[in-house]
């Protein structure tokens, strides 16, 4: 191989590879914000409606999470009821 070859192949492995730590990094970022989400909407019904829609628009392609926030959202549709009441 020349040398060329051998510099374009070497870089073509380092942007690949800074791909994907940008992509790992990425998905953990978004795991560790959804956790955090949790613990402030099981806090409180203050906490839940100020990630209520930060959730919503950040995880709507996940169905998983999605299913997960429901369940916390039922948690506080009775509550939401009486304090509009």
């Amino acid at each position: 191989m020349k040398d060329e070859e051998v510099d374009d192949v070497f870089h073509d492995m380092s942007v690949n590879l800074a791909r994907h730590n940008l992509e790992v990094t990425l998905r953990r970022t978004k795991e560790q914000c959804f956790r955090a989400a949790k613990e402030c909407a099981l806090e409180s019904l203050e906490g839940f409606k100020k990630m209520d829609a930060f959730v919503r628009s950040q995880y709507a392609d996940e169905p998983k999470k999605m299913a997960e926030w429901d369940e916390i959202a039922q948690k506080y549709e009775f509550l939401d009821d009486e304090v509009e009441e």
